[in-house]
C-alpha cells in the first residue's frame, strides 16, 4: 500500500491540491497528515474540506491547529496572533470538532505520526540535534516515526554504531528502510517549505517495498499569496511563499 504522509500544509490550498493530485498519480490509497493543516495562509475551511475527506485519513494535531481551534497563540508575535484569531474566526462548528479529535501522536502497527515529536508532543520542540532524535524515538517505541514542524525535509537514522546519522534526500528518489534500523523522517512543508525550495513538499510510504520517497511539488504559490493579501492577512506571510523572499 502507498501512503501519502503531508504535513504543515497552512490553508495553502493550492499546494494542497497539487500534492494530492501527484499522490493520486502515483496510485495513493491512504493519507497520514502530521498537523498544522491550517493558519498563515487564506483557505483553512477549503483545506479542512479536502483534509477531512481524503481516502483513510489518519492525522495529528499541531501547533497551528491549536492555535486556530482557540483564536490565540500568544506569545509568537501579533502577526502569528491575527493569523490564528482570524483563523479561528472562519472555521465552523464541524470544522473545530475535527480539531478537537486529533490527538497529538498516533500510532499505527510499526509507524508513530507526530507534528514535532513523540517526546513531548505538546512542548513543539524543533528536532535538530542527535539527543532530540533519540528521545523522540525512544518515546514512540516503533521502528519508523514521521513529523513535520520544522519545514525542512529530512530523515535521520540511525547507523551501524547505533549514531544518529541524516539524509538530505533526493526528490523522487527511493529510499529503503530496514527493519534493524530506527528512523525519523520528516516530511517537510506542504504550504510553506523553509528549504530556499517553493515547491511543496510530502511523502509517499510504500508499505509493501518498505522504501520512502520524498516528492516535491510546483504550484502556482502567486494565488495563494494574492489571497492572503486580499484577506489582509500580515503580507509576509504571503512573501516568504517565494523562496527568494523566504525570512523567519
Amino acid at each position: 500500500m502507498k501512503i501519502a504522509i503531508l504535513s504543515d500544509i497552512h490553508s495553502n490550498l493550492e499546494a494542497l491540491k497539487a500534492c494530492c493530485r501527484k499522490a493520486a498519480s502515483i496510485g495513493v490509497e491512504k493519507y497520514f497528515c502530521l498537523g498544522d493543516m491550517i493558519g498563515y495562509a487564506a483557505d483553512p475551511v477549503a483545506t479542512l474540506d479536502i483534509i477531512m475527506n481524503l481516502p483513510g485519513l489518519i492525522a495529528v494535531r499541531g501547533n497551528h491547529d491549536n492555535a486556530a481551534l482557540n483564536g490565540d497563540y500568544a506569545g509568537l508575535g501579533k502577526f502569528i496572533q491575527e493569523s490564528a484569531n482570524w483563523t479561528h474566526r472562519q472555521l465552523s462548528a464541524e470544522h473545530k470538532a475535527f480539531i478537537r479529535s486529533l490527538p497529538y501522536v498516533q500510532t499505527i502497527d510499526n509507524i508513530t505520526l507526530a507534528h514535532a515529536s513523540v517526546y513531548e508532543p505538546e512542548q513543539w520542540q524543533y528536532l535538530y540535534d542527535e539527543p532530540q532524535i533519540i528521545n523522540c524515538l525512544d518515546a514512540a517505541g516503533t521502528p519508523l516515526v514521521f513529523l513535520g514542524h520544522t519545514h525542512h525535509p529530512k530523515l535521520y537514522y540511525e547507523n551501524t554504531k547505533s549514531e544518529i546519522s541524516e539524509l538530505h534526500p533526493n526528490e523522487s528518489t527511493s529510499i529503503p528502510i530496514y527493519q534493524n534500523r530506527r528512523y525519523v523522517a520528516n516530511v517537510g512543508s506542504v504550504g510553506q517549505p523553509r528549504d530556499q525550495n517553493s515547491a511543496a513538499s510530502f511523502v509517499i510510504y510504500d508499505t509493501g517495498t518498505a522504501e520512502i520517497t520524498y516528492y516535491r511539488v510546483a504550484y502556482d504559490f502567486t494565488e495563494t499569496a494574492a489571497k492572503i493579501l486580499a484577506a489582509n492577512l500580515p503580507p509576509g506571510f504571503a512573501k516568504r511563499l517565494d523562496r527568494h523572499k523566504w525570512h523567519q
